[in-house]
This record gives C-alpha cells, structure tokens and sequence, in this order.
C-alpha cells in the first residue's frame, strides 16, 4: 500500500451516513470550518466562567429569542411625537399640491407597492402612461421637498 493511500485511508468525513475516505487536508479545512460554525452559533452566544479569577465573562453576542426568554425589554423605534406632527402636516400640504389622478398613483405604486404593470391595469392606462406619471409625479415631488428645505 503506498504512502499516500495509507494517508487518506486514515481521514473520513461522514456524509449522510457513509464514510467517505479524505485526504488529510480536505479533513483538517473541514474540521476547520466546522469549529468556526460552533464558535458563531455557539461559543459567542454563551457567558463562560473564567477560572483564573473567578468571574463569568458575558457573552458577546445574545440571539433574540435568550433575551426575550430572559424578558428582557426592548425600545420601540417610534419617532418623537413632535416630529410625527410635523411629518403629518408636511404630507397634508403635499397632498393638498397634488392632482386627484397624482395622489392615485402615488398610493397605489408607493403605499400599496403595487408594481406599475398591475397599477396601470388596475387604473386603465397603459404601462406607458403610467410610467410617465410617475416620472412627473417625482419631479414634481423633488421640487417640493426642495422648496421645503429651503423655508
């Protein structure tokens, strides 16, 4: 039996079951990867105990489901009400500057996020058309928020 034969006689990885022979390095990358996977799901996820002092180490990163399990609470990412108010007045007066047939395909491409195919057919123009809405829609819209900024 030759050197190299003997070598990869001596590394199996076990697929679905099976033994299957590997070279030495096939087995190492493998084992390599493998324990980078168990650092990432595993080991940063769990607090360890340091024995030279004494201590528990926190973990460095917790999954979702261990916070809540330890109810945990969480901040809301809601905006201040002031800026809300704002935002409510400032889409009022955006509205109000839009045409009936402007507001229609405003709702329907970005609050109902309906794709311009289904949007032109559901209003009974062609993609076309609708597309050049759209594009008027949004300079129009750019104008806007310009004039805005500079109030």
């Amino acid at each position: 039996m030759s050197k190299k034969r003997e070598e990869r006689a001596n590394y199996y990885l076990y697929i679905n079951g099976q033994a299957v022979p590997v070279s030495e390095q096939v087995y190492r990358v493998y084992q390599h990867y493998e324990r980078k996977e168990e650092y990432f799901s595993y080991d940063l996820k769990t607090e360890k105990f340091q024995k030279d002092t004494a201590t528990f180490l926190p973990s460095r990163e917790d999954s979702f489901e261990r916070l809540l399990e330890t109810d945990r609470q969480f901040a809301v990412a809601v905006q201040p009400v002031e800026e809300q108010a704002v935002s409510s007045v400032w889409l009022e007066e955006l509205l109000q500057c839009l045409s009936a047939d402007e507001r229609i395909t405003l709702r329907k491409l970005y609050f109902e996020d309906k794709s311009e195919r289904i949007a032109s057919m559901e209003l009974g123009i062609s993609k076309t058309a609708l597309h050049q809405r759209k594009v008027k829609l949004l300079q129009k819209l750019k104008i806007f928020l310009e004039n805005m900024e500079k109030a």
